[in-house]
């Protein structure tokens, strides 16, 4: 397997990068492709990581660094499903998070939107809740009493509740309210450029307790 950034734009790489993209969300969660091409091409923050087997491309991962918030943010990460229960979304979270390290100084971590378990649909609730147990083993915390709300993505979609998941860089238990308003305001206006963005921040940040602590989520 190889793990690499993609900086060529033009590559059969990049093409299957965003096939993957695609074909591995909802549409109530992605954004427009041409937005993320647009992004990746115009700005140094946002960066596209790749696994590739036998020369194809089997996952992709995309994160965002706001450099004067010393945070990161896992925008999306998706493995083709034959190449799903190897081992594969292991290695290039862990790919992505030293990534982040190594490009940002004194990072506090690398945040991520988490569909939240609470479905009617069994099957669903077994998938999301595998998806929140992959990224606790990997390190990832809850920042407790955020109720985080996904910006619709599309005319007539409305805001989803999430989860807001933190992987920290070293022991960290809480943070401030403050700082988590600004980090979810940097991830509304720089990636959704929604026009309701600060009705959903009000919306959140109103219930926001002064410190938001990590806690690790057990089923």
């Amino acid at each position: 397997m190889v793990l690499k950034e993609i900086v060529d734009f033009e590559s059969p790489e990049f093409e299957q990068s965003m096939e993957i993209y695609k074909s591995s969300f909802p549409s109530n969660e992605t954004r427009a492709v041409e937005g993320i091409v647009l992004l990746l091409k115009n700005d140094l923050n946002y960066h596209l990581f790749i696994s590739k087997n036998n020369n194809s491309v089997v996952g992709i991962s995309l994160m965002y660094i706001f450099n004067s918030l010393k945070i990161g943010l896992l925008d999306y990460m998706a493995i083709t499903p034959a190449y799903r229960r190897r081992g594969m979304g292991k290695e290039l979270f862990k790919f992505t998070f030293d990534k982040f390290c190594s490009l940002i100084n004194n990072g506090i971590g690398l945040l991520m939107e988490i569909q939240i378990e609470d479905v009617n649909d069994p099957k669903e609730k077994v998938v999301r809740k595998n998806r929140i147990r992959f990224y606790t083993r990997l390190g990832a915390k809850l920042l407790e009493g955020v109720n985080y709300l996904l910006p619709p993505t599309q005319n007539g979609n409305v805001p989803e509740k999430m989860y807001l998941m933190i992987r920290p860089i070293g022991d960290l238990p809480y943070l401030s309210k403050v700082s988590i308003v600004g980090y979810i305001r940097a991830i509304y206006f720089t990636l959704y450029q929604h026009q309701h963005c600060n009705n959903l921040l009000d919306s959140i940040s109103q219930k926001l307790p002064s410190r938001i602590m990590l806690r690790t989520i057990k089923f």
